[in-house]
């Protein structure tokens, strides 16, 4: 309850933009991405998919759509796990097999802040190729 009104008060006082609150999908992001030949730290079980990054709440929150429909809803990816995993809550079968936790976010990182940098984009951008 407390942060709604919070997001109320910060679109009232123009402090939060009502799209930054409300993203649609023309909102989002893109970059194709997909496994190099010979890359051993690829992060998902599939060869390529989609990076997508969207604000909410003033946050830029990244993506990973799978070329194959693994799944109905896109992957949260985040180096801050415990977030991740509750946004993804039942979600098990995108990552790759990973050691520890560390190894985990050392493949994750690079995607991470790539699909940041696809926020600084203006809404709607489908990056092609490898520019971020």
């Amino acid at each position: 309850m407390h942060g709604a009104l919070l997001a109320g008060f910060l679109i009232t006082a123009s402090v939060l933009p009502v799209n930054d609150m409300f993203p649609t999908s023309e909102d989002v992001r893109f970059q194709k991405i997909q496994k190099a030949a010979g890359e051993k730290e690829w992060p998902f079980v599939v060869a390529s998919g989609m990076l997508g990054c969207i604000k909410v709440l003033g946050q830029r929150k990244v993506y990973f759509i799978p070329d194959e429909a693994l799944q109905d809803r896109p992957f949260n990816i985040d180096v801050n796990l415990f977030s991740m995993s509750m946004t993804n809550l039942g979600i098990t079968d995108i990552l790759a097999p990973y050691g520890d936790t560390k190894q985990l976010i050392y493949r994750l990182a690079p995607f991470v802040t790539m699909g940041q940098r696809l926020c600084d984009q203006d809404p709607g951008t489908f990056v092609t190729g490898p520019e971020l």
